[in-house]
C-alpha cells in the first residue's frame, strides 16, 4: 500500500487529508509539528511526503532541506495558504517535486498527489534520458514566447509557440509535444477556455498555467479541468525549467 506523510499544524487540515486520502486506499501518517516529521520520516519508509510551507517554529522549506539531504528519492509536495512565487521558487529549489496553493481545494490536492504517486518511478530520472522533451508555449505576449522559446531550445527542447488560443489548438492538431506552458489571461479565447480544448484533442498533455494576476476562481476552474498546476509570474527560468520537468516526468507517468 502506498504510505503518504503529512506534516501540518492545522489539526482540521491533517484530518481532512487523512479521511480523503485515506478513501483514495493511501496510507496516511499525520504529524503536527517538523521535529516529529523529521523523527519518524527516519524510521519509516514513505512513498510521498505532503508538507505545510508555514509550520508552526521550523517552517516546512527547512524540513524539506533536511529530509532531501539523505533522501534525494522520495516526492515531496509543498503547499502553502500565502503561496507567492518568491515561496514557490524557493521550495522547488531546496527540492520541491510540487509547489500547490492551499486555496485548490482538497479534492484537487488529492488530484495532483495522485497523479505524483503514479509518476514515482519517472520524477527522478535523469533529464537527458527522456526520449521526448517537447513544449509548446501560449502567450499572447511576443517578448515572453521569445525568451521562453530562447531559453528551452538551450535545453535541448522541441518548441511550439502559440500567441493565442486558436493557434495553440491548431498546432495541438497537427503536431506533438507533452508540456504545455499556457498563459491563463489573454484576448479573445482565454487559457481556461484553452485549456478545455487542448485536453479534448490530448487529455494527456501536462499543462502548465501561467499568471500574474492570480484570480482565484480562473485557477480553481484550469485545475479542475485538469490543469497540472500554476505558476506565478514574475518568474525566473531556473524554477521555471524546474517546473517544466516536474510535469514533464509527471505528465509521461500518466
Amino acid at each position: 500500500m502506498t504510505k503518504i506523510l503529512v506534516i501540518d499544524d492545522e489539526l482540521s487540515d491533517r484530518e481532512v487529508l487523512r479521511r480523503e486520502l485515506g478513501m483514495k486506499g493511501y496510507e496516511v501518517t499525520t504529524v503536527a509539528s517538523a521535529d516529529h516529521a523529521l523523527t519518524i520520516v527516519f524510521q519509516e519508509p514513505f512513498d510521498l511526503i505532503l508538507s505545510d510551507i508555514n509550520l508552526i517554529g521550523e517552517s516546512g522549506i527547512s524540513v524539506l532541506k533536511k529530509i532531501r539531504e539523505s533522501q534525494k528519492e522520495i516526492p515531496i509536495v509543498m503547499y502553502s495558504g500565502t503561496l507567492t512565487a518568491e515561496i514557490e521558487k524557493e521550495a522547488r529549489i531546496a527540492g520541491a517535486n510540487e509547489v500547490l496553493g492551499k486555496d485548490i481545494g482538497i479534492p484537487q490536492l488529492v488530484v495532483q498527489l495522485e497523479r505524483i504517486v503514479k509518476a514515482k518511478d519517472r520524477i527522478f530520472e535523469d533529464p537527458s534520458n527522456r526520449k521526448e522533451k517537447s513544449l509548446l508555449v501560449v502567450d499572447d505576449e511576443e517578448d515572453i514566447r521569445h525568451v521562453l522559446t530562447r531559453f528551452f531550445k538551450m535545453k535541448n527542447y522541441t518548441i511550439f509557440e502559440a500567441e493565442n488560443g486558436a493557434k495553440a489548438l491548431e498546432l495541438a492538431r497537427c503536431e506533438t509535444f507533452s508540456v504545455v506552458l499556457l498563459d491563463i489571461n489573454m484576448p479573445g479565447m482565454d487559457g481556461v477556455a484553452t485549456l478545455q480544448k487542448l485536453l479534448e484533442i490530448n487529455p494527456k498533455l501536462g499543462v502548465i498555467m501561467l499568471t500574474g494576476n492570480i484570480n482565484l476562481e480562473n485557477v480553481q476552474k484550469a485545475l479542475e479541468l485538469g490543469a497540472y498546476g500554476y505558476v506565478l509570474k514574475p518568474f525566473d527560468l531556473l524554477y521555471l525549467e524546474l517546473v517544466v520537468m516536474s510535469k514533464l516526468a509527471i505528465a509521461e507517468g500518466n
